[in-house]
């Protein structure tokens, strides 16, 4: 790796703090690696594993000499965590990182393994890994002969920590809980978890070591006032495109054979494509294609669609010159996915989704050449979008990386206003329709001031009494004190 000092700084620190916690003899203490995207955190993480054996190995006062690991990682992420460690470790045998059918489940976790692991493999008690069967033991009982038959503490990676507090988060304590491990590492740009022990890169140290871009930048030179949502949709791809363009041009100028990519992002956030998707991935495809000043297909190699039933272009996509100029894509590369070319990102929202965070702008932040250039255009991310200014949220550490510039948003047309009256209860008491006893003295006096009643009786009066007059009346009938109480006996 890179001599890149705020990783240096993180690796030591994370390395100590790992064998400190280890040597407590206590169980699940947590650290948490909060590191921007784009920094390296998967290639820290690996090389802080390597120094925590070896630490291990070396010092003769640790408690333990040995360890063995298991990084938990969601949905495909787990497989290019593998790939990547793999080639990472390819001459360092002391380090091994294993699929759970390559690993020996008799034995358990040996000694320097890495055990890479597909969280939704494991979230659910009928997943096989999660369970027992004939012919393979669960990870539970892998882990139990690991710790109690090996004697080897185990350390747990879960990278992308964020995502396992979303509809899972009771699931992952239980799948922890059953693991034991005395450590356990979480990896995440946006961090949920909050521990005493933790390693924090900032984003000024990546952006100094020029890793990823200075800024991005929300609708640059978009103008307001479009409302058709086709015009408007135009309007952004137009202005997306012609980014990238000058973006290309600007590389070419630097001497630098790097074809920046635009991402497209369809509305919804979901694998599963709708009639939304559709409609916007046809309006897309066809105004590349057909429109001269473009000419940008899937047939001419310029277009790449990464859907779920549509899958073209993929191959080589990450390379620098690969001469794919748009990707059309849903959810699936929002996680874990690095292309460093990525450039430009055109985000199609429905208004109702107003969460606009660092984990799908973080695609296009790195830099390909892990270095500035002279030209300051090429050291920002370009994002445009059409969620309204007032929608988009920005996780706070991220609030003054991105620059917002003119956001809009239409309104369809067909849409009528809708007025609806606002009305609460305040209950300071538990108890449901239960009166206090302030009740009659504030009912007295408002009748007064309703019913604009002059010289009324203070005696405060009952509903009961009220009825008691109303069937036996007095011959003062016009009293004051009975004309309030008919009054509101009437109301």
């Amino acid at each position: 790796m890179k001599q890149i000092a705020y990783q240096q700084k993180a690796i030591a620190e994370l390395t100590e703090k790992v064998i400190t916690l280890l040597n407590t003899g206590e169980m699940r203490r947590k650290i948490v690696f909060n590191a921007p995207t784009g920094s390296g955190k998967t290639v820290m993480a690996c090389e802080a594993l390597a120094q925590i054996v070896d630490a291990l190995h070396d010092r003769g006062d640790s408690r333990w000499q040995e360890v063995a690991f298991i990084w938990f990682a969601p949905r495909k992420l787990h497989l290019q965590s593998y790939s990547k460690l793999r080639l990472a470790y390819e001459d360092n045998r002391r380090l091994s990182p294993v699929m759970f059918d390559e690993l020996d489940q008799v034995e358990g976790i040996q000694s320097g393994e890495i055990l890479f692991v597909n969280w939704e493999s494991v979230n659910k008690d009928t997943n096989i890994m999660a369970r027992e069967s004939e012919s393979s033991a669960s990870i539970y009982e892998v882990a139990r002969r690991t710790r109690e038959e090996l004697g080897l503490p185990i350390v747990v990676i879960i990278d992308e920590e964020h995502m396992f507090w979303n509809k899972t988060a009771d699931k992952s304590k239980q799948v922890l809980d059953r693991i034991n491990p005395n450590v356990e590492i979480r990896i995440s740009a946006t961090p949920k978890t909050i521990s005493s022990h933790t390693v924090t890169i900032e984003r000024y140290e990546v952006i100094e070591a020029e890793m990823i871009k200075r800024e991005v930048v929300l609708n640059p030179d978009v103008n307001e006032g479009v409302s058709d949502e086709q015009t408007l949709n135009e309007h952004l791809l137009r202005h997306a495109l012609t980014k990238r363009k000058q973006l290309a041009e600007a590389y070419r100028a630097q001497g630098t054979n790097i074809n920046p990519l635009l991402l497209i992002q369809l509305p919804n956030d979901s694998e599963k494509m709708n009639s939304d998707d559709e409609r916007i991935a046809e309006q897309v495809k066809v105004f590349l294609s057909m429109n001269p000043l473009w000419g940008i297909s899937a047939e001419n190699g310029k277009l790449a669609v990464w859907l779920a039933g549509e899958k073209t272009n993929l191959d080589g996509l990450e390379q620098p010159d690969s001469m794919v100029e748009v990707l059309l894509f849903k959810e699936a590369i929002a996680l874990g996915w690095d292309c460093p070319r990525a450039a430009v990102l055109l985000i199609f929202r429905k208004l109702q989704s107003d969460t606009f965070t660092i984990q799908t702008v973080g695609r296009i932040l790195r830099m390909p050449e892990q270095r500035h250039y002279p030209d300051g255009r090429l050291n920002v991310g370009y994002v445009y979008t059409d969620i309204a200014k007032d929608k988009i949220q920005i996780v706070a550490a991220d609030a003054s990386y991105i620059h917002k510039n003119a956001v809009i948003a239409y309104r369809r047309k067909e849409l009528n206003n809708v007025i609806l009256s606002s009305t609460y209860s305040e209950r300071p008491n538990a108890g449901r329709n239960y009166l206090g006893p302030d009740f009659k003295r504030v009912l007295m006096e408002t009748a007064i001031e309703f019913f604009k009643i002059e010289h009324a009786k203070t005696r405060v009066f009952s509903f009961a009494a009220m009825q008691r007059e109303e069937d036996d009346p007095l011959p003062e009938k016009k009293n004051d004190e009975l004309q309030i109480g008919e009054n509101c006996q009437r109301v």
